[in-house]
């Protein structure tokens, strides 16, 4: 689905559009017919005046002076028309000249819009009036070419006033929601960081139809940070209350085997060693679950050379680590990571020959691409798709208790990558790749 910010971005952007346009729309027409209802007013005023003078037996040559200096200016753009039956009365602005209305105009004493003298286009206003000589027709005129560019510069002006503020408005209401909607985007954040395992809470400085939903989500970071701690301290507490109880039974298998009853003894160490791993086990599945505070973050250039250093100490110097990290601080946790890699390596050292090599590929985000390969024997095909398990040894003879791995797929796991064992082409021995995605972000 499309998203929130993005449908309400698209629905006040279309209707602030199609305000645009209806506005755009209104201005076509609406400044020109209020200029042309105010000069049809004063043309009728005109009309009557001069049907006036003409009815009261004024000569055409006493009608042209009573008309006014506008209508006397050769071409002034005011022009008037008298017709009844034969008799023709003319402004001296016409200039000898006559207006060419249409008979259809004239007969519907409709304003048209025609070309006058100079090419002027003129409004023609047009009023019959019906006496006992006939019926008498007033034709008054004005020049509107000037008013006609007026209004065109105007509605131009207008609408790019209006486009702009569109723009504005439009460039406003992103800003808003962008600012609106950030919450959401903090609740997010937290709720990724709560995956991970950092109880971290959401500032509730929000609009008021979204802080309860940023309460809710600082209530359940509150109640998971809890129950995290309860259940690391419970577990804590029980491996530490089991671990004397275990290590009076090694005694006792070590006595056991000292009467000659190695059966017995070899049984009871098998158990004990069992439950060793399961509290092991759990206890690194406390410490992944989280809730302590976040790491600096896992700078590998800065750290894995340390991790291998170590390595070649413990396996000597006849292992050759190979690294190829590129410098980059990756958003992850630095307790997670060295762990994840400190199994790796130690299981690739275990098991190789000379050589150890570990790759990691640069990218621009926190995404981590990895890969782990050694010269050992390798693994059967028939136990690659079990690595991972918990207790499962390739080999019974080297030691560990076969958690080395299993810790590994769940930090895998716990970071939402993926990881997989294949034989090494390289190398010959075996071969981890291994992808945890940039969970920090947002």
């Amino acid at each position: 689905m499309i998203s929130l910010r993005a449908r309400l971005s698209l629905t006040l952007s279309a209707v602030l559009l199609a305000a645009g346009l209806l506005l755009a729309a209104g201005l076509k027409d609406f400044p020109r017919q209020i200029v042309q209802d105010f000069i049809l007013s004063r043309l009728q005023h005109d009309a009557d005046l001069l049907y006036a003078r003409f009815a009261s037996g004024d000569t055409a040559s006493e009608i042209q002076e009573s008309a006014g200096s506008l209508y006397q200016l050769p071409l002034s753009g005011h022009y008037f028309r008298i017709v009844q039956g034969d008799t023709v009365i003319l402004s001296r602005s016409l200039w000898d000249t006559d207006l060419a209305i249409p008979d259809s105009a004239a007969e519907n004493a409709k304003p048209v819009h025609i070309r006058g003298p100079a090419d002027q286009l003129l409004l023609v206003f047009t009023r019959h009036f019906s006496t006992d000589d006939g019926q008498t027709t007033v034709f008054v005129a004005e020049d509107i070419s000037q008013l006609k560019a007026a209004i065109i510069l105007f509605r131009r002006h207008l609408l790019t006033g209006v486009a702009i503020a569109l723009v504005l408005l439009l460039l406003l209401q992103r800003h808003l929601l962008v600012r609106g909607l950030a919450p959401l985007q903090e609740a997010v954040a937290a709720c990724r960081r709560l995956e991970r395992g950092e109880v971290t809470p959401v500032p509730t400085t929000a609009p008021s139809e979204v802080r309860p939903m940023l309460d809710a989500v600082n209530r359940l970071v509150r109640y998971h940070g809890q129950r995290l701690g309860r259940i690391r301290h419970t577990v804590g507490n029980l491996s530490h209350a089991l671990k004397n109880p275990l290590a009076v039974l090694n005694q006792s298998a070590d006595e056991l085997e000292e009467r000659g009853e190695t059966e017995l003894a070899n049984t009871l160490r098998n158990q004990v060693d069992t439950m060793y791993r399961t509290i092991e086990r759990e206890l690194r599945r406390a410490r992944l679950s989280g809730g302590g505070p976040p790491s600096d973050g896992f700078d590998a250039s800065a750290q894995l050379p340390a991790l291998a250093d170590v390595l070649r100490r413990l396996y000597g110097e006849h292992i050759a680590i190979e690294l190829d990290i590129p410098a980059h601080n990756y958003a992850l946790d630095r307790e997670d990571l060295l762990e994840l890699f400190g199994n790796l390596l130690d299981n690739a050292c275990k098991w190789a020959t000379s050589r150890v090599r570990l790759r990691i590929e640069p990218t621009a985000t926190d995404e981590l691409i990895f890969h782990i390969e050694d010269d050992g024997p390798g693994v059967p095909n028939a136990l690659l798709d079990r690595l991972g398990e918990a207790g499962l040894r390739a080999d019974e003879k080297q030691p560990g208790h076969g958690l080395g791995l299993s810790i590994v797929a769940d930090i895998v796991t716990q970071y939402g990558g993926t990881i997989r064992y294949r034989r090494s082409e390289n190398l010959g021995g075996l071969r981890v790749d291994g992808h945890l995605p940039a969970t920090a972000a947002s």
